[in-house]
């Protein structure tokens, strides 16, 4: 099963994060073979870390709560808010062949649906459309889904653009987003993490 893991940094505790940033390297890269993407969301300059996503293969949803209790940032009171949801890719890439392009910036969304609207269902061609045009500059993405895999209440995606003004209109236009299938709709600059960056952009 595959789990978004989103956890935010406490504002007041950026400079323990560079005290405790080697355990918590470590502990990522222990996860390597799990790891579809893992890297820190940040403010539109990309300057400020604002906390950490990933997208992980476990077992099942206490497999991933465990993945988070034991994250050194949480253990040493860096991050709070952990919020874990099942997830299911659309465009299988991971970290190790994802299309990104040098010079690009990477961007994060994550989208939680309204509640009681038929938007995905009328609109799902047009969405699938629209994100295959875009297929260079979309690195992953897929639906948020419950625990039982049956129902889809979200969507999750990093996009890789020459600027947030671009991946920013790309997002406007997205048929989902553009017909208000979303009650919440969080977009951030993100990057790879340090120990999952370790391929060549293509030109």
């Amino acid at each position: 099963m595959e789990f978004v893991i989103k956890i935010y940094d406490r504002p007041e505790a950026a400079e323990l994060r560079d005290v405790h940033r080697k355990a918590h390297l470590d502990y990522l890269k222990s996860f390597d073979d799990a790891t579809r993407f893992a890297g820190p969301f940040l403010t539109d300059d990309g300057k400020l870390e604002l906390g950490s996503f990933r997208i992980l293969d476990l077992p099942d949803r206490a497999a991933a709560e465990e993945h988070v209790a034991n994250e050194p940032f949480i253990i040493e009171g860096i991050q709070e808010r952990p919020s874990v949801h099942r997830w299911r890719a659309t465009v299988p890439h991971s970290w190790r062949d994802c299309p990104r392009r040098e010079g690009n910036l990477q961007f994060y969304v994550h989208a939680l649906d309204k509640t009681g609207n038929d938007i995905r269902k009328t609109l799902h061609e047009e969405h699938v459309a629209y994100l295959t045009e875009h297929g260079d500059s979309v690195m992953v993405r897929g639906p948020l889904v419950t625990d039982d895999g049956e129902t889809r209440n979200g969507s999750v995606l990093l996009l890789d653009f020459p600027g947030i003004e671009a991946a920013r209109a790309f997002w406007a236009e997205e048929p989902y987003n553009k017909a208000g299938l979303y009650e919440s709709v969080e977009f951030y600059a993100w990057r790879f993490g340090r120990v999952f960056d370790r391929f060549k952009t293509t030109a």
